[in-house]
């Protein structure tokens, strides 16, 4: 498991400089992560963490894409008054944005369920016959 966190948080590291697939690889990373969440969760959620920030703040591509649904959105609604236009622009930016940087903030915090409800092993004194 400790090297599948290792994995994890080598290619997060390595998303952040692909530019259009490191969006889908981060995410690969963030399930990556949350399978050995239970085990190292130290470096699993570092490595979700680092997904995060590249998502949310270090994405280009994500930004290109989001601008694009949007003026998709306002070349739709085109009839429509320019009140509606900045609506269904800015729902349609926040959607594909909230999708991928949702995926992770879901990710990181499934990821501190399965921590905080694991069982532990170490909980019974090694004095006690079973």
């Amino acid at each position: 498991m400790q090297a599948l966190a290792i994995l994890a948080l080598v290619f997060a590291a390595l998303s952040t400089f692909i530019p259009v697939v490191g969006l889908w690889i981060a995410m690969l990373c963030s399930v990556v992560a949350i399978i050995t969440f239970r085990k190292h969760p130290t470096l699993s959620g570092i490595a979700i963490g680092i997904n995060i920030i590249v998502t949310a703040f270090l994405s280009p591509s994500l930004l290109v894409a989001s601008a694009v649904v949007a003026t998709e959105a306002v070349i739709a609604a085109s009839g429509a008054t320019e009140a509606v236009q900045t609506t269904k622009a800015n729902t349609a930016f926040f959607s594909v944005y909230t999708f991928y940087v949702g995926w992770h903030v879901v990710s990181l915090a499934l990821g501190l369920v399965l921590y905080f409800t694991r069982k532990k092993d170490s909980a019974q004194p090694a004095n006690q016959a079973a």
